[in-house]
């Protein structure tokens, strides 16, 4: 007579779990998720915010005071045309660029167009790594500036750009009629640097990286324009 045997129903249940646990384990390697390399632009970008520069309080949102949208004119700031103009150029330039010395007859002409609407103020925007030799001219500019004669002594740094050696710059500004002596403190104590710094970091604010940069109001132009490129904005301004 034949015995049936019981079910091992334990045995039944652990093989069971078993291959539930096993099956787990496969899919969790397959849908783990892989690993990459970090790549920086990617978490500059991803982490990148343009609204970081606004904070918000109260529902009222506003830009933070010491961030800056465009250039101002400065108490010191050398200024060419009639104060009250309507449309101002700012010039970020500096004295051993040869873009902003080339550019200087085409802004001529736009002052020459626009005698009664459009005014000049200059900016130093030094840059000691590609022109460190220029350093002193735009010193020797401020210190022309302080008897009166920024202009004509910054016309003759454009036409001496090859030498910016301090004799030089003393000899420009005894053909131009200022007191050599008075220059020649100025220069060696470095006498205006303040108002050089302060126009190299309203640059570094505005994100001005090279020369020249311009802003027509607060348009902006830069490297080598064209003539019609000013007119074309400044035309753009004055019928605002």
């Amino acid at each position: 007579m034949l015995r049936h045997r019981k079910p091992n129903y334990l045995k039944f249940i652990l093989l069971v779990l078993g291959v539930i646990f096993i099956s787990f384990l496969i899919l969790a390697m397959f849908t783990r998720p892989l690993e990459t390399k970090s790549d920086p632009l990617a978490d500059a970008l991803k982490n990148f915010n343009p609204q970081s520069n606004i904070e918000s309080s109260n529902l009222i949102s506003y830009v933070k005071k010491n961030i800056i949208t465009e250039p101002t004119v400065n108490p010191d700031s050398p200024v060419l045309g009639p104060a009250d103009a309507p449309v101002t150029i700012f010039e970020f330039s500096c004295y051993g660029c040869p873009a902003s010395r080339d550019i200087q007859p085409i802004l001529k002409e736009v002052l020459a167009k626009y005698p009664d609407k459009v005014k000049l103020v200059w900016k130093d925007l030094t840059l000691p790594d590609l022109y460190p030799q220029a350093e002193l001219a735009h010193l020797a500019s401020r210190c022309a500036q302080e008897q009166s004669k920024f202009w004509p002594y910054q016309e003759q740094l454009w036409q001496n750009q090859n030498d910016f050696s301090l004799n030089n710059l003393k000899k420009i500004g005894q053909d131009i009629g200022l007191n050599a002596s008075t220059l020649n403190d100025c220069i060696t104590s470095k006498k205006f640097q303040n108002l050089i710094d302060a126009d190299v970091s309203e640059a570094a604010q505005l994100m001005i990286s090279g020369t020249p940069h311009f802003y027509i109001n607060s348009q902006e132009i830069f490297g080598l324009a064209t003539l019609e490129d000013f007119e074309t904005v400044i035309n753009a301004e004055l019928n605002r």
